[in-house]
């Protein structure tokens, strides 16, 4: 069902009886509209409130290890355990609190608390008892803990501590045996937990499914075993596409930060394409490059190569459904992994690295332009400034890696901050134009 702001409701009831004065609306038309967005405002967690009470936990949960810490070598080992569980029984407690009362400053508050105590928990009885120590297993005991957090209260705290051990966990599993693998099965939680919250439009959603997005690029680096070279070139180009087009097909009517997936997505995309036009990256890729030293994996072939294989599939499937919409984004998310994966295949098969580079330059080119064009026909200050930023970091870095001279150099930066500053009076200058014409 579709909310909307409580500000927005409260004009609106404001408006009723100046279009019933006018003649616009009839008192039997009104009515009805007073009724049904009465019933529809969206819930808003007051985040002000919120804050100062994970705030409030953090320092009380500070505070007790430092009364721990103080004479902890004195005491006897059972006096050690007990205390090492007096975190956890409150925690435990305040969880049972929220759980019965609800509210979303209680639950919060519970939720970071309870994931704390856990992690305290663990460190001092693994230190009371000297156990071996285990980082990978202290990670995943940690989140494994605090993973019925999520559903039973719910609490974004705990959710977003969950997700930040279990990337760690897999960074330290790679380390440790050589493969994360179990990390695909602990994500499942996580994704569980935000389409809950998409499908119920939770306040807690936006936050939630931007910390979901943010951890998900560097546990795909990490999970990777990068046994074949290169080959990471198609998974993050398919998995990038994938989150833009998804963020496109779910939220169509947001942008920016209120939509994560469409944001990392072009955002990645963009950066990704940077790297693409260094040579560097091209050089001594494909599988007959597959290393079979070290730490890597000979499974590792297939593991990347399924992995790889699912996001391309994930995102063909999706790209499928976009393709009728016609617009700058799904253009670009649709394109993009085609043309990383040639670039991948092509040097793979004869080395192309130059060809790869200058295809890239110009397809950072042609994006910028693209964004540029479309924002001054639009009047959309912030496509313009995204494409003139694209401009920017090309041309400049380009500049660098040329023999120009400090003066050619001087000059060039002048003339384009002073495009950007142009450009962006010109812009705020025609919006303040059709503002004032419409009005």
């Amino acid at each position: 069902m579709r909310k909307i702001p409580e500000k927005y409701r409260q004009w609106l009831l404001q408006e009723l009886p100046i279009l019933e004065d006018t003649g616009i609306l009839s008192a039997e038309s009104r009515q009805p509209l007073e009724d049904y967005y009465s019933n529809q405002v969206e819930s808003r967690a007051h985040w002000a409130a919120i804050a100062c009470a994970v705030l409030g936990t953090l320092l009380i949960g500070g505070g007790i290890i430092l009364l721990f810490a103080h004479n902890w070598e004195n005491l006897s080992r059972i006096a050690r355990t007990g205390l090492s569980f007096c975190p956890l029984a409150i925690g435990v407690a305040l969880s049972a609190l929220a759980i019965c009362r609800g509210g979303t400053g209680l639950c919060e508050t519970a939720g970071i608390f309870h994931s704390l105590a856990v992690g305290a928990c663990i460190a001092l009885i693994g230190q009371t008892y000297h156990l071996p120590s285990n980082t990978p297993d202290f990670l995943l005991v940690w989140a494994l803990l605090i993973l019925p957090l999520i559903f039973m209260l719910p609490s974004t705290g705990a959710y977003l501590f969950y997700i930040t051990l279990i990337c760690s966990w897999s960074g330290a599993a790679q380390n440790e045996y050589g493969q994360a693998l179990g990390f695909w099965l602990l994500l499942i939680p996580a994704v569980v937990h935000v389409i809950r919250l998409i499908r119920h439009e939770a306040p807690s959603e936006l936050l939630s499914l931007w910390g979901l997005m943010l951890m998900l690029p560097i546990a795909l680096g990490i999970v990777l075993e990068r046994t074949v070279p290169g080959l990471w070139i198609v998974g993050y180009a398919s998995f990038l596409s994938l989150s833009g087009l998804l963020g496109l097909r779910l939220f169509p009517t947001k942008s920016g930060w209120r939509n994560p997936l469409q944001t990392v997505g072009v955002a990645g995309i963009t950066v990704l394409a940077y790297i693409f036009t260094w040579q560097n990256v091209w050089h001594d890729i494909g599988w007959s490059n597959t290393r079979h030293y070290g730490n890597y994996q000979e499974w590792g072939i297939w593991c990347d190569s399924v992995i790889t294989l699912g996001l391309a599939l994930a995102w063909a499937l999706t790209a499928v459904k976009a393709r009728q919409r016609n617009s700058l984004p799904t253009l670009i998310l649709c394109s993009f992994p085609l043309l990383a994966s040639a670039g991948f295949f092509f040097a793979a098969s004869s080395g192309g690295e130059l060809i790869n580079a200058l295809l890239f330059n110009a397809y950072m080119l042609g994006l910028g332009l693209a964004y540029l064009t479309q924002g001054c026909r639009n009047t959309q200050l912030r496509q313009v400034n995204y494409g003139m930023a694209v401009l920017g970091l090309l041309l400049i870095t380009r500049f660098f890696d040329s023999d120009f001279g400090f003066l050619a150099r001087g000059l060039a930066f002048i003339l384009m901050g002073s495009c950007f500053l142009v450009t962006n009076l010109i812009m705020a200058r025609k919006k303040h134009q059709l503002g004032g014409a419409q009005s």
